[in-house]
């Protein structure tokens, strides 16, 4: 370790190394120097400080050439250039004098406008004058002391005995440090703590004294010390190659450092220190609040939060201004009310036309920092840069940014005095804030010159739209698809009946039926097609109906009479678009809504509204078609109806709705105003009250549905703050000004009067707006057409049966069908609930309760009784089966009902099986 020590010694007090000092410093002062001549004809009125930093730096010069000549004559080991050493260093010596007193006129001439030769300072130009004029003339006409051991000898003497040229050495460090460089600082010190002088140039004064004039100071009093003090000489290289990479890198430090707060004006503004990486990512979030701003004060918000994340300045120093463009409103609305800065402002504005320098100054820059325009005031005092500082005094600003809107200042911010007391706006703080200001400019004008909540309301309004014409053409598609589906082959199927049976004539029907018509005489399928032979042979004429097949699917199926009325022809085939829309396109109200008619027969959405209304009269088949357009939509809907249906009406809207989450909202008379608000829209957090849990319209954003049953006992409160989020699709944070956009599906519902409630000043009025012309009203059943009702009482039959093997049996009589109609249910669900419970009853009574399944959708059963269904009256040819319906029944009316025969045949074959 103390070899390392002494190795790093001897290799810093080298003349190997000092020549790299030397080399350094001079690359540096060379590099410097360039840089600022390219600079100095920029302004006159920088040209005096950049003459003298010139000054300075050429005059610093000599000093390394001096020490490069003697490393050379050290190096080469020869007294040849030792006369020409002894020149240099007298020549050094007088430019060091230059050199600082041009040090002290720089740093002097920065803090006034015009240096001025007092008598001081020429008392200090004689002083320097004369040592100046000693060394030179010694240089050039003194040959004294031009030898080695005698000079050498001259240095080591007292003071009092030495040479007149030693002493001057050391007259000259006492001269400069003492009467030019200390009074210089301190002269510039006193100004700075005068705050008179722009804060830019007192940041470039600080620069300047810490990071040039100190290391100066350093570098000087280490050159006195070694020249005075006899046992430093031996550190001579590493003191002076030490000096002159210290004050050599501090200058380069300073001046780079100088440069960015517009030293010599090398740059227009001031430079930003460093790029703020999180800018854009602020930026692109400031900006999607922008344009969910509709009122002024949330205006205002999102411009002081920008400021304050973007620049750390307090959103209370951070104000908005909007102007009023259209000076005839202004004169008719007396009630405007300004404020102080906006009077100063707007009379500043009035004084000066549109031609005027400051429109153009203004137009051009874009924004005002007062920092910069008095510094350049302070140089180049102009009548536009005191007008404009008068006026920015007057409204206490440090910046003002002014909002165009197509050449027009239609709004400005202001940022307060001392926002940033220790910073500065630099080029990259001013171009955010000008494209931040372009960006608003769009937003104001809209929101002066147009109903901004209006367009956010259009443009919910064609989002809401572009949904539903892509939920139609999904629809369509599925509609399409399965007609092309069921009719990929067109096949017809072809029967005969002829001789009292069923002959099949074709493939094709033997496909769709699927069951032996000749044996299963009690399948609904047998059923249906005798009865189309009966109505062909009764009548003569053809009819037609439709029957369900095995798979679920509808068949049409036509009876045609043959040779003579003996035989019947009947045709079997899957509907097309046509048939379904002839069925029943006379029973729709509304003739173009013959789109949504289709899908209700062929799509899975339609097949679950078919499920949870299966009656098709007009009046529910209206209804039908009205919710399948409503679940297609995402506007809010309201819903009345009994309490019963409303979880399964719901249910299916937010199926087709294709939402994954459904939350409902169940409120009560007692329910808490404030608890309801939070967990629909949040609280604001200035209240203090802690929250854990997302607001319901933000959970839901986009991926929800909201039902909230009983809307009526919403307070009025948050009934406003709904009827907003529903108009413009954006909410507010309760008790905040703040508003979010969220996307959720909301579905109401109420048992009351809404209107009457309006007029009593219990319900929102905008509310109850939004909601009237989206409400969906479901049929009552007490007052549905006896014929409608019935066939909803069956179709709740036929899903509630699963083996059609009991259909005879269980089939609704015309004594349970009046029963119904004379206790008709109020709801759906209540209906279903008394058909299914009256099967139950009648499978009970008739011993198949184990057997009846209930389900809504058809599935196959292979057990005994029905197959004995299915046979009909041959089951009575078969005494195994009449003695198993025996042992069920224990009835002879029963079995008669169950086969579909008369009581008298029944009582003959138990009598011919010894049943009885």
């Amino acid at each position: 370790m103390i070899e390392l020590v002494y190795d790093f010694y001897y290799f810093f007090n080298s003349p190997q190394f000092l020549l790299f000092a030397i080399c350094f410093s001079l690359a540096l002062k060379f590099y410097t120097f360039c840089f600022l001549a390219a600079q100095g004809f920029q302004s006159p009125a920088i040209l005096k400080p950049w003459m003298l930093l010139l000054v300075v730096l050429f005059g610093s010069a000599f000093g390394d050439i001096a020490w490069l000549i003697k490393l050379f004559r050290f190096l080469v080991d020869t007294d040849s250039l030792y006369s020409t050493l002894v020149f240099f260093i007298r020549i050094s010596w007088g430019f060091l004098i230059i050199q600082y007193q041009a040090l002290g006129f720089f740093m002097e001439s920065l803090t006034a406008k015009n240096l001025r030769l007092n008598t001081w300072r020429k008392l200090l130009l004689l002083v320097s004058g004369i040592f100046c004029g000693y060394f030179f003339f010694i240089a050039f006409f003194e040959d004294r002391l031009v030898d080695y051991s005698l000079r050498s000898h001259a240095m080591s003497l007292p003071m009092a005995l030495a040479p007149l040229e030693v002493r001057m050495f050391r007259y000259t460090i006492f001269y400069l440090v003492n009467l030019i460089t200390i009074p210089s600082l301190f002269l510039s010190i006193q100004r700075i703590s005068k705050r008179t002088l722009p804060k830019i140039l007192v940041r470039q004064l600080k620069i300047f004294m810490t990071w040039f004039m100190v290391p100066y100071l350093v570098v000087d009093i280490l050159i006195a010390m070694h020249h005075s003090l006899i046992w430093l000489h031996k550190y001579t290289y590493i003191i002076v190659g030490t000096s002159s990479i210290l004050f050599s890198w501090a200058a380069y430090y300073c001046l780079r450092r100088v440069v960015k707060f517009r030293f010599l004006n090398a740059e227009p503004c001031v430079q930003s220190a460093q790029y703020n990486v999180a800018f854009i990512d602020g930026f692109k979030h400031v900006l999607a609040k922008l344009g969910q701003a509709t009122t002024e004060h949330e205006l205002t918000q999102i411009i002081q939060e920008f400021f304050q994340e973007t620049f750390a300045i307090s959103s209370q120093r951070v104000n908005l201004y909007l102007r009023s463009i259209h000076e005839e409103v202004d004169h008719a609305n007396h009630t405007v009310e300004q404020c102080k800065t906006e009077r100063i402002v707007e009379n500043f504005i009035s004084t000066h036309d549109a031609s005027s320098d400051l429109y153009r100054f203004v137009g051009t820059h874009k924004i005002i920092i007062g920092d910069e325009i008095e510094f350049n005031n302070f140089y180049e005092n102009s009548a536009l840069g005191t007008l404009i500082l008068q006026a920015l005094d007057a409204i206490s600003a440090d910046v003002f940014l002014p909002v165009y809107y197509r050449e027009t200042m239609i709004a400005y911010i202001i940022i307060e005095r001392q926002a940033w007391s220790q910073r500065f706006f630099g080029n990259r703080e001013r171009d955010q804030m000008v494209v931040f200001a372009s960006y608003l400019s769009n937003i104001i004008n809209l929101l002066q010159n147009r109903n901004l909540e209006t367009l956010l309301q259009q443009e919910k309004e064609l989002r809401e739209e572009l949904y539903n014409k892509q939920q139609e053409l999904h629809q369509y598609r599925e509609c399409v698809n399965s007609f092309l589906h069921r009719n990929r082959s067109r096949d017809v199927g072809i029967l005969f009946y002829k001789g009292r049976r069923f002959i099949i004539g074709n493939q094709a029907a033997k496909e769709m039926i699927g069951v032996n018509l000749n044996i299963h005489d009690g399948h609904p399928m047998v059923k249906t097609f005798k009865y189309i032979v009966h109505q062909v042979l009764e009548y003569g004429v053809s009819y037609s109906t439709s029957v369900l097949d095995a798979a679920g699917n509808k068949l049409l199926v036509s009876g045609t009479p043959n040779l003579g009325n003996s035989n019947v022809i009947i045709t079997m085939r899957h509907p097309e678009i046509a048939d379904v829309i002839k069925q029943k396109q006379h029973l729709l109200k509304d003739p173009t809504k013959i789109d949504y008619l289709l899908y209700l027969e062929t799509t899975e959405s339609g097949k679950l509204i078919e499920q949870l209304v299966p009656g098709s009269g007009e009046t529910l088949l209206n209804f039908k078609i009205e919710l399948f357009k409503m679940a297609l939509h995402r506007k809010v809907l309201l819903l009345t109806m009994p309490e019963d249906d409303l979880i399964p009406i719901v249910e299916i809207l937010h199926h087709i709705s294709l939402r994954d989450y459904l939350h409902i909202l169940n409120l009560q008379s007692s329910s808490d105003s404030l608890d309801i608000a939070t967990k629909l829209f949040g609280l604001n957090p200035i209240l203090g009250v802690p929250t854990t849990t997302q607001p319901l319209l933000e959970k839901l954003n986009g991926v929800g549905t909201l039902f909230i049953n009983n809307i009526h006992f919403l307070s009025l409160e948050i009934q406003e703050y709904l009827a907003e989020f529903i108009k413009i699709g954006m909410y507010k944070i309760f008790r905040s000004d703040q508003k979010v956009s969220a996307d959720v599906r909301v579905i109401c519902a109420t048992n009351q009067d809404l209107s009457a409630l309006v007029k009593e000043s219990k319900f929102s009025v905008n509310l109850f707006n939004e909601l009237k012309d989206t409400t969906l009203q479901m049929p009552a059943l007490p007052m549905l057409p006896e014929h409608e009702f019935t066939d909803l009482a069956e179709g709740f039959f036929d899903q509630s049966i699963k083996l059609n093997s009991f259909r005879n049996i269980l089939e609704l009589t015309d004594r349970e069908r009046e029963r119904l109609i004379r206790t008709r249910p109020m709801s759906l669900c209540e209906l279903r609930l008394k058909v299914q419970q009256l099967l139950l009853y009648k499978s009970k009574k008739t011993s198949i309760h184990q057997e009846l399944q209930f389900a809504p959708a058809f599935d196959v059963d292979t057990s005994d009784l029905e197959h004995i269904a299915r046979l009909g009256r041959k089951a009575l040819r078969d005494q195994k089966a009449m003695t198993l319906l025996w042992d069920r029944f224990k009835s002879q009316a029963q079995i008669a009902t169950f086969l579909g025969v008369n009581r008298s045949s029944v009582n003959r074959r138990c009598k011919d099986y010894h049943l009885l």
